[in-house]
C-alpha cells in the first residue's frame, strides 16, 4: 500500500503570487485528497477481509466445504 505523507511545510497557508501557482496548489490538494480517500478505501477493504477471515476460522457453516467449488481458479 502506498502512503502519502504531507509535510507541515506544505500545509501552511502561503500567499500565492500567480494564477499558475494557485492552479498547481489546487492540483496538489486534489491529488492528496484522492490518495487519502484511496488509502481509506483500501484500509476498509483490508479490515473487512480480516473480519471475514476471522469468522471463517471458527469453522462455521458459512465456511466453504471441501467439496465446494472455489470462487477462483488456482
Amino acid at each position: 500500500m502506498t502512503t502519502a505523507v504531507l509535510s507541515s511545510t506544505f500545509a501552511r497557508d502561503v500567499q500565492v503570487p500567480s494564477k499558475f501557482a494557485q492552479i498547481i496548489g489546487r492540483i496538489v490538494n486534489a491529488l492528496v485528497e484522492s490518495r487519502t480517500k484511496a488509502a481509506e478505501r483500501e484500509l476498509r477493504r483490508h479490515e473487512a477481509l480480516m473480519r471475514d477471515l476471522g469468522r471463517r476460522q471458527d469453522h462455521s457453516v458459512s465456511f466453504l466445504d471441501q467439496s465446494d467449488l472455489l470462487p477462483f481458479k488456482i
